[in-house]
């Protein structure tokens, strides 16, 4: 997925700078009836290119619009409205909903 992210490994304190950003687009295909929106997923070959401060800025962003991978890679289903908060824990919140 288009994200970036810096965690502390091991017992490391955290940094300043720790923490992600995951990129979004509208969303497509089967994911339009369950969101508006959906994460951007890079190939793993891309991510390094993506993440290079020497990589065009422009570049970058085409990468993000054009060379993700199509949301016909991926099914798409509900599920517990329960996951937008980080309060609920447990695996039935990954259970599709009917």
């Amino acid at each position: 997925m288009a994200e970036n992210g810096q965690f502390p490994i091991g017992d490391q304190e955290a940094r300043e700078h720790d923490g992600c950003a995951i990129i979004t687009d509208e969303a497509r295909g089967g994911l339009v009836d369950v969101h508006d929106r959906r994460p951007v997923i890079l190939p793993a070959t891309m991510v390094a290119k993506w993440l290079d401060p020497t990589t065009p800025k422009e570049r970058a962003e085409q990468m993000l619009l054009h060379e993700g991978e199509p949301a016909e890679t991926f099914e798409w289903f509900r599920v517990s409205t329960e996951v937008n908060s980080s309060a609920h824990k447990g695996a039935h919140l990954i259970e599709q909903l009917t």
